[in-house]
């Protein structure tokens, strides 16, 4: 097969891009609605001290997930600058490694947090109220780790194998199961928040087998192969998706530094507040994560096909549409910040907790205008194959910024210095990403500059 048969080298740009990117934002949009929906019918049917105990475990399961990250994209990366080169072979026993990989990595957490979940709890903040609704709800999610990395990563796999349209639809279709399954367990069943980790891991459960069908019909290139040579390429793999594995687990130490500060400056209801909020921030990420992810396709195989001026025109097109996403989620925070939080939190009942998301959500509206273009920096290093710069934007937006500023800024903000972290952070790591975009070299040579 030549390169000019592949679409994606020669395709219409416009088509191309939009081929990858919407069916991705899609399959994020409908991933991170799993977490929406388990946060809405928690509130509304449990309480919100058990959406706090969600809050709670979420910085772990974000570990969990970014390991998974780290590996897929690392590999991704691999597989289509050898797909753009015409070497099934070594792709194929690439993407067999990945899942091998992941399946062991699954495992092992699911055991250990399933057998260890009361210390784990503690661990990551939960106090006497919120443990009665972690433990169980860390128990149930752990069990079905497998499959939510797996549905990462196979989503992933065959987004590069040519099949965009089936990853989403896949990850939609287990998106609309987990609404039906919350409602019929928690509503129906009563099974509490045990009931909502339980629609969530059999949705993902459902979404991995229905993507496994590309693979079983054999609709693409990639397969599993006994021949996977030597596992080095997993250890590179590791390190070029480092930066993904570090802004998940920066994400998750961020999270954990909130959700105690919150504790012991508010109490519980600042963990329900800042709950709310970290949803804000899922789902903005989620959205600009669906671009920056389908940049690794594209950029890695036309990078392996020498195609350098449509790789210009792809990182102009996602930049446009982060900053578009950016401005209407800033839009949103603007004018209706009341009706976002509101689905979450009752005005009268949970007043406390409503008024600090409020006062919160005033100041962390700033950060959606940088994250997509930071995110992109992050995606598009890795798709050339510069972990460092990567890490380097990963790294400062996750962890150092935020956790410096939350140390500085009382200085200046007083108590105020918790919500101005996040966008300060941002801001400041957009400037550091276009520092390192505009003297990188391989970037200097592709971008004809």
């Amino acid at each position: 097969m030549k390169y000019d048969e592949l679409e994606i080298v020669s395709g219409s740009i416009y088509k191309t891009y939009f081929k990858f990117t919407f069916p991705n934002m899609i399959g994020l949009i409908a991933m991170s609605s799993v977490s929406l929906v388990d946060g809405y019918f928690v509130s509304r049917y449990v309480s919100s001290v058990a959406l706090a105990a969600v809050n709670i475990i979420i910085p772990l399961i974000t570990v969990v997930f970014g390991i998974s990250i780290m590996l897929t994209i690392g590999a991704a990366v691999l597989i289509g600058k050898y797909l753009g080169e015409r070497k099934e072979d070594k792709a194929a026993a690439v993407f067999t490694k990945v899942i091998i990989t992941i399946t062991v990595m699954s495992l092992f957490f699911t055991a250990y947090c399933f057998i260890f979940s009361e210390n784990v709890s503690r661990l990551l903040g939960a106090n006497d109220g919120i443990m009665v609704y972690a433990v169980p709800y860390l128990k149930m999610v752990s069990i079905f780790f497998l499959f939510q990395s797996l549905e990462y990563c196979l989503s992933v796999m065959i987004r590069t194998d040519g099949n965009p349209y089936l990853a989403s639809t896949a990850v939609l279709f287990g998106a609309v199961l987990n609404f039906i399954l919350d409602y019929i367990f928690i509503v129906h069943m009563n099974m509490g928040i045990s009931g909502a980790a339980l629609g969530t891991g059999l949705s993902f459960m459902a979404s991995t087998f229905l993507i496994l069908l590309h693979f079983f019909f054999k609709k693409g290139r990639l397969y599993l192969t006994c021949r996977i040579g030597k596992w080095k390429e997993i250890i590179y793999a590791s390190y070029n998706g480092s930066s993904e594995l570090l802004s998940e687990a920066s994400v998750a130490v961020v999270a954990y530094l909130f959700n105690n500060i919150m504790v012991q400056r508010l109490g519980t209801y600042g963990v329900e507040a800042f709950t709310v909020i970290n949803y804000a921030l899922w789902a903005a990420n989620m959205l600009c994560y669906a671009v920056g992810d389908s940049l690794v396709p594209l950029i890695s195989i036309n990078f392996g096909a020498l195609k350098y001026t449509r790789i210009q025109k792809i990182i102009s097109l996602s930049r446009i549409s982060v900053i578009f996403i950016g401005l209407f989620v800033f839009a949103l925070f603007t004018f209706i910040p009341e009706k976002i939080i509101a689905t979450f939190l009752n005005p009268v009942s949970d007043k406390d907790a409503f008024d600090t998301a409020l006062i919160f959500a005033d100041y962390v509206k700033y950060a959606f205008l940088f994250i997509g273009l930071n995110i992109i920096f992050s995606s598009s290093f890795t798709a050339f194959q510069k972990p460092l710069h990567s890490v380097a934007v990963a790294v400062s937006r996750g962890l150092m910024l935020p956790v410096a500023f939350i140390l500085i800024m009382p200085l200046f903000l007083g108590e105020k210095d918790i919500y101005a972290a996040v966008p300060l952070a941002e801001a400041v790591t957009t400037i550091l990403g276009f520092i390192l975009w505009r003297n990188t070299l391989v970037i200097k040579q592709v971008m004809g500059r």
